[in-house]
């Protein structure tokens, strides 16, 4: 094989396993959280019943925190675009669910590509722990399991340039990327 395309938006295979690896992996990093805080972020039994903390407010700001965490993670995809390739315009979107940053027509070596699929997810995930350990709080543990979950896509990307070792570059597309053998002509 000297060329694989992946269209994110149409290859439903890909986009049901996505989906499945992101709930697997933020189920399993809920697990330790809500077990270690006993599901007191949730409710706490009270000499009166069981007292719910969640309130309409707390939904409004833990959807804004994530909405932050996910547009910082394609802001981060963005910069490394740009660090790879300064000349390339970089375009951001939100499409089936997802939000996207992509470098259309853009190729790197599978070195780069990688270095730019994963480095959302690593320096997110050092400061979220960083400032776990530096100003405890129960959410930042909520908010690493979520946005690892939400890397999904990314690590997919990685397990497909892995599995297709022949393939040394890759371009970015509108819809996903295409791995060559060879770096194409239009470069």
């Amino acid at each position: 094989m000297d060329k694989y395309e992946l269209n994110i938006f149409d290859d439903k295979k890909s986009l049901n396993i996505i989906t499945a690896i992101s709930v697997i992996i933020t189920v399993i990093m809920l697990i330790p959280p809500i077990w270690m805080d006993g599901g007191a972020f949730l409710a706490q039994m009270t000499d009166g019943g069981v007292e719910f903390r969640v309130t309409f407010g707390t939904i409004l700001i833990t959807l804004a925190l994530l909405f932050a965490v996910f547009t910082f993670h394609e802001g981060i995809h963005g910069l490394f675009f740009k660090l790879f390739s300064p000349a390339t315009k970089v375009k951001f979107g939100y499409m089936s669910g997802m939000l996207y940053a992509t470098a259309p027509g853009e190729v790197y070596s599978r070195k780069q590509y990688i270095v730019i699929i994963l480095m959302p997810f690593l320096l997110i995930t050092a400061i979220l722990l960083l400032l776990m350990f530096t100003f405890p709080h129960a959410s930042y543990k909520y908010l690493l399991a979520i946005h690892t979950g939400g890397c999904a896509g990314d690590f997919y990307y990685v397990y497909l340039m892995l599995k297709y070792r022949n393939l040394k570059y890759a371009e970015d597309t509108d819809v996903g990327m295409t791995l060559y053998e060879t770096q194409p002509n239009n470069s």
